[in-house]
């Protein structure tokens, strides 16, 4: 079940009723309005001809009420509006339709100075028309206190329906706030990632190998697991770069790229150490283990190049007992690689010792 304007705005019978002693608004003055409810049939044409004709004088309100149809929409509403003024009973119902015209005149962008102009137009008009019918004195005091009355609820509409805006600007900003915060920490990552990626290969890069080394070093000597590095080099680089170009000698490093992905599996991880350097981080790997890896890899690159392109390769292992730093890690996995190297031929690599 909908809730009437009134109950939206917490506007309750109690407050009605405040409202009223607030302006001296009593039975007496519903009274008196109530007994020209006749009289204010009988005026209520001139009444609303007569303010239109005013109204209609105001270049700016001229402006708001726009065209005729509109004008006679708006002359038949406040036929009703002026004869509602004298019906004697001003409770929940009558509160209800004061809240839907605030509603539509705020909806409308009537600013309340000429709302209120014209509320003061439209008293003096009525009171002159009870006045030249001779039944007697108009109901000025109680007419003023219900107009005012009146009053309350449009601004009450009017300043809701601002609260309204101003809340849902606030809701906007937040939203696009929360928007942006989530760009900027999605841009943010990214930057990040490219930061530490090689942008040849894709393999993470030098800086992304040192912080991996170090963080899995921690994790591996606290959990007493074992952890392998394998080090490697492409043997006859220099040899293509000079004889076939650099361009030739990218590819040879992407496609090396491309071969070491497809041999590591997670939570290995693999990087472009450098020049033409390659190295694997291998987890919950020994020194066996870490020799069987750079057998397939070098199975793989053979098979890709044939002996155009060779790996020269070097393994070093820690754990669960015995560990190195990062500098005697590296350089443990780097001196094998160099032995093999020097070899002049592929071979199994033995994992160094630690």
């Amino acid at each position: 079940m909908s809730l009437t304007l009134a109950e939206q705005l917490g506007i309750t019978d109690v407050d009605i009723q405040e409202r009223k002693d607030l302006l001296g608004l009593g039975r007496e003055d519903e009274a008196e309005l109530g007994s020209f409810s006749e009289i204010s049939r009988r005026v209520v044409q001139d009444v609303v001809d007569e303010f239109y004709v005013n109204q209609t004088s105001v270049p700016h309100i001229r402006t708001l009420i726009g065209d005729t149809e509109t004008l006679q929409r708006l002359r038949s509403a406040m036929r009703d509006y002026v004869i509602t003024l004298f019906q004697g009973d001003y409770g929940t119902d009558y509160v209800n339709s004061r809240l839907r015209i605030g509603k539509v005149h705020a909806r409308i962008g009537v600013p309340p100075k000429l709302y209120v102009s014209s509320l003061y137009v439209l008293e003096c008009i009525i009171n002159k028309h009870f006045t030249q019918t001779g039944a007697g004195s108009a109901p000025t005091e109680a007419l003023r206190r219900l107009l005012s009355f009146d009053l309350q609820f449009v601004f009450d509409t009017y300043i809701q329906g601002l609260m309204s805006q101003v809340q849902l600007a606030r809701n906007e900003l937040v939203e696009y706030s929360r928007s942006l915060e989530k760009k900027v920490a999605e841009r943010t990552e990214t930057i990040q990632k490219l930061a530490l990626l090689d942008d040849l290969t894709g393999l993470g890069n030098r800086r992304a190998f040192f912080s991996s080394v170090a963080e899995e070093l921690k994790t591996t000597r606290r959990a007493k697991g074992r952890l392998s590095l394998v080090f490697a080099d492409l043997d006859g680089f220099k040899r293509i770069n000079d004889t076939e170009g650099h361009v030739a000698g990218d590819e040879i490093l992407k496609t090396v790229g491309r071969l070491i992905t497809e041999v590591v599996a997670a939570p290995q991880t693999a990087f472009r150490y450098g020049g033409d350097e390659f190295c694997v981080l291998l987890r919950d790997t020994d020194a066996k283990q870490a020799s069987a890896f750079a057998v397939r890899l070098h199975a793989q690159v053979k098979e890709e190049f044939g002996d155009k392109v060779q790996l020269s390769i070097g393994t070093a292992s820690v754990g669960p007992d015995e560990f190195l730093d990062i500098d005697a890690f590296v350089a443990a996995a780097d001196a094998e690689m160099y032995q093999d190297k020097h070899q002049k031929s592929p071979r199994k690599p033995v994992a160094v010792k630690t």
